[in-house]
């Protein structure tokens, strides 16, 4: 998991409040959502890409949906883990992918579009990743 820092409870709450803009249809929604999360995918191949890709499939999929900025907090934690992870074995991403698509669900997300969303954190974290298999994981 990416380590926290005093600043991250601040930068949650920017990614929750760009969700509530992105369901509120805010025509600048995707594009805050994307510079608050790409930034954690600098110094990475095709990371940036992939996050602004993140935050626009995100933006399909939320606009017209009415949740409270709480309830937008597991899913802004889970696009941070997205980003900001960059030890996640395969298990772990399949999990995070799991978890997005039910968080977005439970806010009333259709199933293919959380499948779409998921679908891109995988490829996401296959971008932002410095992990490399371990020996085990082969087997």
């Amino acid at each position: 998991m990416p380590e926290t820092t005093p600043e991250t409870a601040n930068q949650l709450g920017d990614i929750s409040r760009d969700l509530q803009n992105l369901a509120s249809g805010t025509p600048d929604g995707p594009k805050d959502l994307a510079d608050d999360i790409s930034h954690y995918a600098q110094d990475t191949d095709n990371g940036q890409a992939s996050a602004a890709e993140l935050a626009r499939r995100l933006g399909q999929a939320l606009t017209g949906k009415s949740f409270k900025l709480a309830q937008a907090m597991p899913v802004a934690h889970s696009c941070w883990v997205t980003v900001a992870a960059r030890q996640l074995s395969e298990k772990q991403v399949d999990a995070l992918k799991n978890e997005m698509k039910q968080q977005l669900t439970a806010l009333g997300v259709n199933e293919q579009q959380a499948q779409s969303v998921a679908d891109q954190v995988g490829v996401v974290q296959q971008a932002v990743t410095a992990r490399h298999r371990r020996w085990y994981e082969l087997l």
